[in-house]
């Protein structure tokens, strides 16, 4: 996928005696979005945008080591070796020390005439990583204006972390005009410099606007224009709908003290190893002071928070290196809710700054992006919708921004099922997101394209589960009837399912299900082999998702009735 972006100015800071401003550059070619403000929390902010910044431009992949310099060297080496052999008499010995000597000289000669040469080179490299690296590979922040909340969602270059920024209107001491809208930012690394020199003495104003800074600077003759095209990758979509998905599963939460925290990353910041396993391994305890051991040392770290569950859980989390991103903000945070999928799986480290969030996802491990194998928007998928379904509460939901899916039913006329399958769709296709904080579904475009009708057919032809072998199963299973719901009962929380399967290989399995009143999958478990070898890590199997399609023929089958 090949995606433009024009920017009629750069993204940059303006420093003052008593005033500043930061201006945001947005891409010209989407939705014109713009925000004008005044920061309250200036100091708060500048952190906060440095550490996405370093989500932006992290990349934790194997980089082999260059070896050029030391294979040259070497084979330097073995050529004085073979020199030496020759040489049989003392005289022949004496002069090849002089012509070495002669040598040494001879090149600390040409090394000092090329000084000039060696820091234009230099000067060239930094220029190149800062403009073509930035135009060429890194993939600027989505950023989404509200009327309730300004909030920036990024992805690392190896696509294995996540990072959303939101910052509510109070941090804000007034804002000026806004216009709602998603579009991306120019977030260069100059950009980040300039962020670090943000004072807490100096009033300083926040706009997001097509020009950034330029406006202001150049004057209407001047200007900088800075055209991008970059190969977005499948996988960066992708990513957005996995994030979102493991969010709506059973996460194990707890709080943490967010020096607590920083301990470990300084724990992982003096200590090096080689050796496996390198995991983080959170030891829960119930009525005890929860743990944090690192491998392979098997160093315990007691935290100052309790597990107030009521079961004991053991999980280990890998790619731990990736939380040096949240050194910055620890020593600002007023607390830390760390949330655990399972074993291997992704997790969530959301960090309370007041009138600002951080959060921060990491896949399963870090080799393993957010779209690399595990479907866990399997978990959310819900019943078919139509193309007339999807765009009536795209459109209804356009209009204020942010609604509850009650809220859409009443506003579409569809049932609060069927809306609720419209708004999976619309989430997976990235024409809106879930916002758990807020318990509500916030409109957000990732394309730059209009959606229309046939925008929504053509996603509902090319949606995830029609592509996954696991759901089309499913499908099959459920259309030929051997999906049995033994036990269908109602929970605070949504229902808990018990049924009996004959799947695609002929077995007969015992699925169970716990799903939430909009039929996300929470937990599961199937006594198949499939399940038994990688429980969710994989994604659900064919059991689960045609449980939970029985079921929600179920639920519509009431919604219709309670509408005659």
């Amino acid at each position: 996928m090949i995606v433009d972006a024009r920017y009629q100015g750069e993204s940059g800071v303006e420093h003052g005696l008593s005033s500043g401003r930061v201006g945001l550059a947005t891409n010209q070619l989407r939705e014109a979005t713009y925000f004008r403000g005044e920061l309250r929390r200036p100091l708060v902010f500048r952190d906060a945008m440095a550490a996405l910044h370093h989500v932006v431009i992290s990349d934790f992949r194997y980089q082999p080591k260059d070896r050029l310099a030391f294979k040259a060297w070497l084979a330097e080496q073995d050529r004085k070796f073979l020199l030496g052999l020759k040489t049989k008499s003392a005289a022949a010995k004496v002069e090849l020390e002089q012509i070495e000597s002669r040598l040494a000289l001879l090149d600390a000669a040409r090394e000092e005439r090329r000084k000039p040469f060696l820091a234009a080179r230099n000067r060239y490299f930094e220029w190149a990583y800062q403009h073509q690296y930035e135009l060429n590979y890194l993939f600027d922040p989505v950023i989404t204006v509200h009327p309730d909340e300004v909030f920036f969602e990024a992805f690392s270059r190896d696509e294995s972390s996540y990072a959303r920024v939101g910052a509510s209107q109070a941090l804000f001491g007034h804002i000026d005009e806004l216009r709602c809208g998603t579009t991306n930012i120019d977030f260069s690394v100059a950009l980040a410099r300039q962020l670090d020199r943000i004072r807490s003495y100096r009033k300083t104003a926040f706009d997001i606007a097509p020009g950034g800074l330029t406006v202001a600077t150049s004057g209407a003759g001047g200007g900088v224009h800075k055209e991008k095209k970059i190969e977005l990758p499948e996988s960066w979509v992708q990513g957005f709908h996995q994030v979102q998905s493991t969010m709506a599963m059973a996460l194990t939460s707890f709080e943490v003290a967010p020096v607590d925290l920083l301990n470990i990353i300084r724990v992982l910041t003096r200590k090096k190893t080689r050796e496996s396993p390198r995991a983080l391994r959170w030891e829960l305890v119930a009525g005890r002071r929860i743990r944090a051991v690192l491998e392979p040392w098997e160093l315990p770290i007691e935290l100052s928070t309790k597990h107030r569950g009521d079961k004991d859980v053991v999980v280990r989390t890998w790619g731990r290196d990736r939380l040096k991103t949240l050194a910055r903000l620890l020593p600002v945070a007023r607390r830390v809710t760390v949330h655990l999928a399972g074993l291997g799986m992704p997790s969530f480290y959301q960090v309370d700054l007041g009138e600002l969030s951080f959060v921060l996802g990491l896949s399963g491990w870090t080799d393993n992006d957010w779209s690399g194998g595990a479907k866990f928007d399997l978990l959310s998928r819900r019943l078919d919708a139509t193309a007339a379904d999807l765009f009536a509460v795209y459109s209804a939901l356009k209009e204020p921004r942010f609604a509850s899916a009650e809220t859409l039913a009443t506003r579409t006329g569809l049932g609060v099922e069927k809306t609720r399958s419209a708004l999976s769709y619309l989430c997976q296709t990235g024409r809106a997101m879930i916002d758990l904080s807020g318990g509500v579904y916030r409109h957000r475009d990732l394309f730059t394209d209009h959606f229309t009708v046939q925008e929504a057919q053509r996603a509902l032809a090319s949606a995830v589960e029609d592509a996954n072998p696991a759901q089309k199963a499913a499908r099959a299973v459920f259309s030929s009837d051997n999906v049995r719901v033994i036990a269908r009962r109602p929970v605070p929380t949504g229902f808990k399912l018990s049924g009996s399967v004959r799947g695609t290989s002929g077995e007969r399995v015992r699925p169970q299900l716990h799903v939430d009143q909009e039929g996300r999958i929470l937990e599961g478990s199937c006594t198949c082999r499939q399940y038994t070898s990688h429980q969710l890590t994989k994604g659900p199997c064919e059991h689960l998702l045609a449980l939970r399609l029985a079921h929600m023929d179920k639920l519509e089958q009431e919604d219709a009735s309670r509408r005659q």
